[in-house]
């Protein structure tokens, strides 16, 4: 089911939420539910999701609320679909929620999100991670680290779309992805699942849960491990590929020493390594490096260099020299929620390390032309507080403050190769080894905030919601830049914004299985100062802001068997932050130069319509769906630089923000025996054109604007209280698309990440 959340059990008061989602979520709902039984009588069931009378909950503090009475635009994927979908990345779950999407730079990690047409447009690479779009795991923010964190032992995931900026904040203009995962219990209990698909890929993970001492201490573990082949061969004779290993583990404790007051503490550590970026060439060479290897100007002239170009060749390269590319992470966090009758305590604190590599051939051809270093290493510490109001009365509350410091240092060389055609001409020997270009930086950025809501409970049936954030950001940033040993430019810089954020929503029951809202809501994106020196960029960038308005409704249909949400939305974006990111030939010097920094396109506008639904046509069959319509323009951009050249792309698309996004699933479910059931499960999505990166504006061609697709998984297999097993075949037809074509100093041309079928099996226990 696309639209729900998973329930939570009953035992000593806790908020199963990370917090901020969980008031969010009370101060909105309570109203509407108020004529209601009360919600801490419900029971909800883990497997599903769902109360014994079938209805879909959330929960928030000790209360269990339907997610028909919260009024705004959710997407929850319980802890039974994720299994049901065999969901393991973000582009999975992103399937299942409208007006999603995401880019792909060469690694499981390396993905930038869009929600609603609203995406990260900077620099993937910065030393500070900033996104357009808040990524918390049980309330801790860890958009710093990771867009795509490990999937095993989830409550459930949430995806809020438009502006939180109210208890999410910080940089959560486009919307916020609250990933909930599943905590210690008093009891004994775990489960082990194995894995097997296509390209000699083995999947392990595996949960275990201890009771310490009862009633007072549980711990939970849980971890997965994944080695495949890859689907991409390298045909040179170092050969190698896209192998990978990926490996990650998460451990808890659950502290209840007193009567009101539940302590959580977590670690988690993710690894991935991979032996190349997942990518194949497609012909097209942008303007520098067909200069540089052909002398021509850009276009489709690549070398074929033995492999050939996407489409027809969707799985060699040839590259001489090894590369190894990757990321890991590691977190610490704990939370506190006391209870002290009229109110609840939340404090939140954490801090993690996050270190992405590149090493080895960076021009992608059999020549030795040029290979790179990268280590670029982020910290993050970051803190809350909270104070709020428990029940439902006629002024519901929050407010709270919260704090944090990242920083990031980066390490980056572009070295000659012996076949290097920059080698200067004052050099009586080859180049190789000397750096073409190189970058050291060292930035951090500290930011506070201030919030506050309230939820006014006018009458039964109709209330208001007015929040507001303040916030705080000084950024500092010191880079050096060299060309052949040379430094080319030294940049020190800083500097501070602040924000007020605020926001409105009404919601109306107008009756039992109806609700209608609207909400006015204001995002905030920090600005920052620039990481190159160049006559046609601001030493500094200005922040972006966001208005968001919406409508929606949510209902039920036929005795609660059809659950239907719509939500229409205008979102209006000023001062967009857009990389600008080329190398060129300075004409002077001769030297390779690079310009990196950000610049505030003038004004974009966003609009359109999603819904989702999930129907129980009987106790065996079940369909959902999800659908969204986007359109994402530049209201006025007349001097975009893009790859060295100004453009007026006034009232063109943003990039990653396909028009339509569509989804649809059936499941059927029967008893096979008293104790076995079985299953079968079709799924369907749609993702329209879109364009893939900003070199999409100066060449309005193949691949920089990457085809819609259709995509069609199926899935069979049985199960009881403790065994579980499957098959599956993903991408049944085998659909070719690529949701990004990315650049480097690639000698045939720009590349992409292929799709590709993978078909497998799982087996599972449960004890």
């Amino acid at each position: 089911m696309n639209n729900r959340t998973h329930g939570t059990r009953r035992g000593a008061p806790q908020l199963r939420h990370g917090a901020a989602v969980a008031t969010l979520l009370a101060a909105l709902a309570a109203p509407a539910t108020a004529q209601q039984a009360t919600p801490q009588d419900a029971t909800v069931s883990e497997a599903s999701g769902e109360t014994p009378g079938g209805d879909i909950v959330v929960t928030a503090q000790r209360r269990a609320e339907s997610i028909q009475d919260v009024p705004i635009a959710i997407t929850a994927i319980t802890a039974q679909t994720l299994r049901d979908q065999n969901v393991q990345s973000v582009e999975d779950y992103f399937a299942l929620t409208p007006n999603v999407s995401f880019q792909s730079n060469g690694s499981r990690d390396r993905k930038d999100l869009s929600i609603r047409g609203i995406s990260n447009q900077l620099n993937p690479y910065a030393d500070v991670r900033q996104g357009s779009y808040a990524f918390y795991i049980d309330e801790f923010n860890v958009a710093a680290a990771t867009s795509n964190p490990q999937i095993v032992d989830l409550e459930r995931i949430e995806v809020l779309r438009g502006p939180q900026g109210t208890y999410f904040g910080r940089n959560s203009v486009g919307g916020a992805i609250n990933i909930i995962t599943k905590k210690p219990v008093n009891n004994f209990e775990g489960e082990i699942e194995l894995g097997y698909s296509s390209f000699d890929t083995k999947r392990a993970q595996g949960v275990l849960n201890v009771p310490v001492t009862d009633g007072v201490l549980a711990l939970r573990a849980s971890g997965q491990y994944e080695k495949s082949d890859g689907y991409i061969k390298n045909i040179n004779p170092i050969g190698g590929g896209n192998d990978s290993k990926f490996y990650t583990g998460r451990i808890q404790a659950r502290l209840t020493p007193l009567d009101g007051l539940t302590w959580d503490f977590a670690y988690s550590y993710s690894d991935e390594a991979t032996g190349m970026r997942n990518g194949v060439p497609t012909g097209f060479v942008t303007a520098t490096w067909a200069s540089v290897y052909y002398g021509r100007t850009a276009g489709p002239i690549g070398n074929p260099d033995g492999v050939g170009f996407f489409p027809d060749n969707t799985d060699r390269v040839n590259f001489n020299r090894p590369q190894r590319v990757g990321s890991r992470y590691q977190y610490y966090s704990t939370r506190a929620v006391w209870d002290v009758g009229l109110a609840s305590i939340t404090a939140v604190v954490g801090h993690l390390k996050s270190d992405v590599f590149n090493y080895g051939d960076v021009d992608g051809g059999s020549r030795d032309y040029f290979y790179e270093n990268l280590k670029l290493t982020r910290k993050s510490t970051s803190g809350e507080l909270r104070l709020q109001s428990n029940g439902t009365n006629f002024l519901d509350w929050s407010l709270g403050a919260s704090v944090g410091r990242d920083t990031g240092v980066t390490g980056q060389q572009t070295f000659h190769g012996a076949d290097s055609p920059l080698c200067p001409a004052a050099r009586t020997n080859n180049c190789e080894g000397l750096a073409v270009t190189g970058l050291v930086s060292d930035s951090a950025t500290k930011y506070m905030a201030i919030f506050a809501q309230g939820t006014f409970n006018l009458t039964e049936r109709f209330s208001a919601t007015v929040g507001g954030r303040y916030s705080f950001e000084k950024t500092r940033n010191y880079a050096e830049n060299r060309s052949n040993d040379i430094v080319t430019a030294v940049n020190n810089r800083s500097a501070a914004f602040e924000d007020i954020s605020p926001k409105l929503t009404l919601s109306y029951k107008l009756q039992r299985d109806l609700l209608l809202f609207a909400t006015a809501s204001r995002g905030f994106k920090s600005g920052g100062t620039q990481t190159s020196n160049n006559v046609n960029l601001a030493n500094d960038f200005q922040p972006e802001t966001l208005w968001n308005y919406e409508l929606g409704s949510k209902f039920d249909l036929f005795d609660r068997r059809l659950r239907v949400d719509v939500t229409g939305f205008y979102m209006k974006w000023n001062d967009v932050q857009q990389t600008i990111r080329f190398q060129y030939i300075d004409p002077v010097t001769g030297l390779l130069r690079g310009v990196s920094g950000i610049a505030n396109a003038a004004a974009a506008d966003s609009y359109g319509v999603e819904g989702s639904f999930d129907l129980r046509v009987s106790d065996a069959i079940k369909l959902s769906g999800n659908a969204g319509y986007n359109e994402s323009k530049f209201k006025d951009y007349r001097n975009a630089l893009i790859d060295g050249v100004v453009i007026d792309i006034t009232g063109r698309p943003l990039v990653n923000a396909p028009k339509f996004t569509l989804g649809a699933q059936a499941q059927y479910k029967r008893p096979i025996t008293d104790r076995i059931d079985g299953f079968a499960r079709a799924e369907w999505s749609y993702r329209s054109e879109m364009l893939s990166t900003p070199l999409a504006y100066r060449y309005t061609v193949y691949p920089f604007v990457s085809p819609g697709y259709h995509n069609v998984n199926l899935r069979a297999g049985l199960e009881n209280d403790h065994l579980r097993a499957t098959v599956f075949v993903e991408n049944l037809f085998e659909a070719r698309y690529f949701a990004n074509a990315y650049e480097k100093a690639f000698y045939s041309g720009v590349q992409v990440e292929p799709s590709y079928r993978v078909i497998g099996g799982t087996l599972g226990y449960k004890f």
